[in-house]
């Protein structure tokens, strides 16, 4: 197996180490914005690793080579959380979509909420109360989804592993490594 592969699944094993840590502590369960920045940094690290060694061990290299190393750490990062995030929301916490729910439904209450409902959808203006709160409650469900929940975090992961690879190979080719 090629080293940069190994080091995606690596760096996803961690995170999903942390992300089940966090869950058995339960230190930070309904906030996932740490998760998401703790993501986001291992999965910029894992592209800059395995781009890093690369160039470190090979004499010659083009552009498309470095892209091509920092997707092959990127993607399988990628592949392996969206498909835990399938079922960690799913099965293994699906406490974390009732609770938004449960949030939901108290904040669909009040006038101020469908109001800017209504300011921000202007073909729901002439809906009753009623309407608007099944199609915000519908929109919610299907947000809090967890199979929506994993092809959007495929499709987001995915993109920012491509960016990374590009910019990381940019900036590793123009100011790190010059020749």
């Amino acid at each position: 197996m090629n080293k940069a592969v190994k080091y995606g699944l690596i760096a996803s094993l961690v995170w999903i180490a942390v992300k089940m840590g966090a869950l058995a502590l339960h230190i930070s369960l309904y906030e996932i914005k740490y998760f998401g920045l703790l993501n986001m940094f291992l999965l910029t690290f894992v592209i800059t690793w395995s781009i890093y060694k690369n160039k470190r061990t090979q004499t010659e290299s083009n552009l498309l080579v470095d892209i091509k190393n920092g997707m092959l750490a990127g993607v399988p990062y990628t592949v392996v959380v969206s498909v835990f995030l399938f079922f960690y929301y799913g099965q293994i916490f699906p406490e974390f979509r009732e609770k938004k729910m449960n949030e939901v439904y108290v904040r669909i209450d009040t006038k101020k909420e469908l109001d800017a409902i209504r300011k921000n959808q202007p073909e729901l203006e002439n809906k009753s109360d009623v309407e608007i709160k099944e199609l915000a409650i519908k929109d919610w469900k299907n947000k809090l989804d967890p199979q929506f929940t994993m092809m959007i975090s495929l499709l987001a992961l995915l993109f920012y592993t491509t960016m990374n690879s590009l910019l990381i190979s940019l900036v590793f080719r123009r100011i790190v490594f010059r020749n």
